[in-house]
């Protein structure tokens, strides 16, 4: 049994120094543009389907109340809960419809497979000017495909299974720590 622990630790591991290496270009790129939109003014929203419903929620709860500092909150705005009552691949690209603007910023999490009402989402977000910053996973292939040149990729799709999940967690933790360096500075 402690080997057992011991290898699926070592896989965490192994998966956060591989995120550290590999994804540190597409995550600062990130964190600028989603700081220099709260910095204007603008707002955030995130979606998420699968297991990134929840990491889109934890985003946009670390962005409204603080990650490591208590702050002043940003406007952030997790769409899956407006959307809540909503059916259709058309429910997420409805939310922003009614409530974005030009120079927000959309966080997509995605649990892999091209999920249709994220793509809606990413293309309601660009026809409303938005940026978008999409976290991808396995076979997400039309989604990332449905960002313009402007917008911010992450891709999670190099790690197998609960890892995906892991290192998106990382990413989003990571994000949130980089935001409030950015805007408040600090250690």
């Amino acid at each position: 049994m402690d080997q057992k622990i011991f290898k699926h630790f070592q896989k965490l591991i192994e998966s956060t120094m591989q995120v550290g290496e590999e994804l540190a270009d597409p995550m600062a790129a990130a964190a600028d543009k989603i700081s220099s939109a709260l910095l204007a003014g603008n707002r955030l929203y995130s979606c998420g389907d699968k297991s990134g419903v929840v990491l889109a929620h934890l985003f946009a709860d670390y962005m409204a109340t603080g990650f490591e500092i208590e702050r002043p909150g940003f406007p952030a705005v997790n769409i899956n809960k407006l959307a809540d009552n909503s059916f259709g691949a058309e429910r997420l690209a409805r939310s922003l419809q009614v409530h974005g603007q030009s120079a927000d910023v959309l966080f997509v999490v995605s649990g892999g497979s091209n999920s249709l009402a994220l793509i809606s989402a990413i293309e309601s977000a660009i026809d409303k000017g938005m940026s978008v910053v999409l976290l991808s996973s396995v076979d997400d292939d039309l989604l990332s495909a449905s960002v313009s040149y402007n917008d911010v990729e992450i891709s999670a799709s190099g790690f197998s299974g609960r890892l995906a999940d892991a290192a998106q967690f990382q990413i989003v933790q990571c994000l949130s720590a980089l935001i409030d360096y950015q805007i408040f500075g600090g250690e």
